[in-house]
């Protein structure tokens, strides 16, 4: 590069590193081990909240032979996990 000039154009090559994003996942833990997961491809509503709920709380239960009164269910005091639909 000759002082004052800027790089060659056909020398850069262009990355982006760190380029933003989300990853929004949900799913429960066990003392034997975590659960099935979901990735929340979408913003969090009581109805999606129901749904993982129901598909993946489900599943874990049932992977790890546990019933629901087996395990303590913990939350925090979202409106979506407090609502009547939850």
């Amino acid at each position: 590069k000759k002082p004052g000039k800027g790089l060659s154009d056909r020398l850069v090559e262009e990355i982006v590193k760190f380029a933003g994003g989300n990853l929004m996942f949900s799913g429960p833990m066990f003392l034997e081990g975590v659960g099935y997961g979901a990735k929340i491809g979408r913003r969090m509503d009581a109805d999606l909240y129901v749904s993982i709920l129901e598909d993946e709380l489900q599943q874990s239960l049932e992977y790890y032979n546990k019933k629901p009164e087996d395990v303590i269910f913990q939350q925090d005091n979202n409106p979506k996990h407090k609502s009547k639909k939850a």
